[in-house]
């Protein structure tokens, strides 16, 4: 039986970041840097392709009895920050096999060429799973390796019987070297290629094994454990403090608060993430030198915009830049506006800490008589300038 050529279908690719940030005005789409990436295809290899519309082709497949057809695949790298899978299972798979496809460049020169030999499963694979992961897995496969065309070998899985002194014996796969020799001179391959898919506690990981035909030398061997998908949807709970520049006779005084938040965050993508913050404040300046004024506690509302600048392979630990617009809802300080910049760091998808900057329009504060008439000079006070905040919490 001849093998079956399997041809890399480029999937439709997405075109625009949502503009929902664009609209407060603090960055243009484009300054974001945006770069699409490529969609997954989740159709099943068919021998004769259906007509469908570009954007949404599955992986086709032909019969060939001698060299198939090259993939279409542009490069081994596949740039994976604009996609985003609620299934925590796919999102593993995806990067996974999109890391281990790029092995296959380590030998493209000594095997343009290879025949599947076996797919397999491990029993915590659910059956209703396998047939998604093994089209995702041919698709970064053939998406990641222009060089490396893939035969699907289906004399590497017959079972030939044999009965000796009364005794049925089954035997699978390829019997002989020279018997694999041949194979790979009908198939037209340079090689075979193993590839096992398991899952244990929620972790995936993908196996590979390719060997030379001619000599049976392994040639490669590589695993990668996929990376968890991060939460879609999280409430963190922080506590720390955040720091008000108060102007007071032309100086100032940076004033402390005791900042309690809560914060809710949605994950846009694979990198991009846009949360909201709630933060109640109250005074802690007992301790400073006049002049200086006592501050109401109040809310300060931020929404913001997050974008990982590192994300550590294998764990969901990163660290995330935000950018967003602040509003202050205290009458005393005239519900002042600022806009905010800073780090978040995520460790394991529930620690955080956050170290930001806050830089505050000029508004006039609010100061009764009887503190004027104790300190003249806070006659004049303003809030005006950028000051900071530090923040621990944990996420759910």
């Amino acid at each position: 039986m001849s093998g079956i050529v399997i041809r890399a279908a480029r999937a439709g690719r997405l075109a625009l970041l949502a503009g929902a940030w664009a609209a407060l005005g603090l960055l243009p789409c484009a300054a974001l840097g945006l770069r699409p990436a490529a969609a997954w295809a989740q159709g099943q290899a068919q021998p004769a392709p259906a007509a469908q519309p570009p954007a949404a082709q599955p992986p086709a497949a032909g019969a060939a009895p001698g060299a198939p057809t090259a993939g279409t695949g542009k490069g081994p790298l596949v740039d994976e920050s604009f996609s985003i899978q609620q299934d925590a299972d796919l999102f593993q798979l995806q990067e996974a096999a999109t890391l281990i496809s790029r092995s296959l460049d380590k030998i493209a020169d000594r095997v343009g060429t290879l025949a599947i030999n076996s797919m397999y499963f491990g029993q915590g694979v659910p059956p209703d799973f396998r047939m998604k992961a093994e089209v995702i897995i041919l698709q970064k496969l053939l998406d990641a390796n222009a060089n490396v065309k893939l035969v699907q070998c289906q004399e590497c899985q017959k079972l030939e019987t044999n009965i000796v002194s009364g005794v049925l014996r089954i035997r699978k796969g390829i019997p002989s070297v020279d018997a694999r020799r041949e194979l790979a001179k009908k198939l037209g391959v340079d090689g075979f290629i193993d590839i096992g898919l398991y899952r244990e506690h929620n972790q995936m990981t993908i196996y590979l094994k390719v060997v030379e035909a001619q000599t049976g030398a392994i040639i490669l061997v590589d695993e990668v454990v996929g990376r968890q998908a991060y939460k879609r949807d999280a409430v963190t709970l922080s506590f720390g403090e955040v720091n008000f520049p108060i102007v007071i006779s032309k100086k100032t005084v940076s004033h402390n608060t005791l900042d309690l938040t809560a914060n809710e965050q949605v994950q846009l993508t694979g990198r991009f993430s846009f949360g909201v913050d709630v933060s109640f404040y109250s005074d802690n300046n007992q301790n400073l030198a006049q002049p200086h004024l006592t501050l109401d506690g109040g809310i300060m509302l931020g929404p913001y915009l997050g974008f990982d600048v590192v994300q550590l392979p294998q764990s969901t630990t990163r660290v995330t830049a935000y950018l967003g617009l602040g509003k202050l809802i205290d009458p005393q300080l005239n519900y002042g506006d600022l806009y905010r910049a800073g780090i978040e760091f995520i460790v394991g998808d529930r620690l955080v800490l956050v170290f930001g900057a806050n830089a505050f329009n000029k508004t006039n504060i609010a100061v009764s008589n009887g503190e004027i008439a104790k300190q003249p000079a806070l006659a004049g006070a303003t809030l005006d300038g950028v000051d900071y905040e530090l923040r621990f919490g944990y996420r759910f």
